[in-house]
């Protein structure tokens, strides 16, 4: 995944800075003080926005996930065969294991959600909205463990990327999705 243009309006573009301050200082150093100043807003402009931090945190992660579903959607809107659906988990899974924004906001999101229900909520639907787009392809049983392969990646990659490169990552991907799992079409 790709860092987005910014956009023009205030609330988007405080939305924005929250996902840049959680890409190089986690959670806990995203203070709204430190949000506004990456902003460039003042504080209060921040809180006409969000109810609280939380909210803002929310809205954020949300926004972000919103991001990596539809590029979930682009890579397996147009498939025609196995061949095809293999690439695009490929595809999405290396951009988003090359990014160290993915891995660190996707990071922050799945140890948030462990203490918050209500970011919990959020990773659910994040896991049930990427495993529908890869359902498109595969049945049930493959999305699923394609999405476990997908979220270990995020981490192992960032880790110690030499070990998990592209070709590897397309080996894993092939023998995680046997013919069997393929329900596309021409299936």
């Amino acid at each position: 995944m790709t860092t987005p243009p910014r956009p023009s309006n205030r609330r988007e573009e405080i939305i924005a800075a929250t996902l840049d301050v959680i890409t190089s200082h986690g959670l806990a150093g995203a203070s709204l003080r430190r949000i506004a100043s990456a902003c460039g807003v003042s504080l209060g402009s921040i809180t006409y926005h969000f109810a609280d931090r939380d909210t803002l945190l929310n809205q954020a992660l949300r926004a972000f996930v919103d991001d990596s579903v539809a590029s979930f959607e682009a890579a397996f809107a147009d498939i025609t065969s196995l061949d095809d659906a293999r690439a695009a988990a490929v595809q999405v899974l290396t951009e988003a294991a090359s990014s160290y924004r993915t891995a660190a906001i996707s990071s922050e999101l799945y140890t948030l959600s462990l203490r918050r229900p209500r970011h919990r909520l959020l990773l659910i639907e994040w896991a049930k909205a990427t495993r529908n787009a890869m359902g498109k392809a595969f049945d049930d049983e493959t999305a699923h463990i394609l999405d476990a392969f997908y979220e270990g990646l995020l981490l192992h990659r960032r880790m110690v990327p030499a070990e998990h490169n592209d070709e590897l990552i397309a080996e894993a991907v092939k023998r995680l999705t046997p013919p069997s799992g393929y329900i596309g079409p021409n299936s």
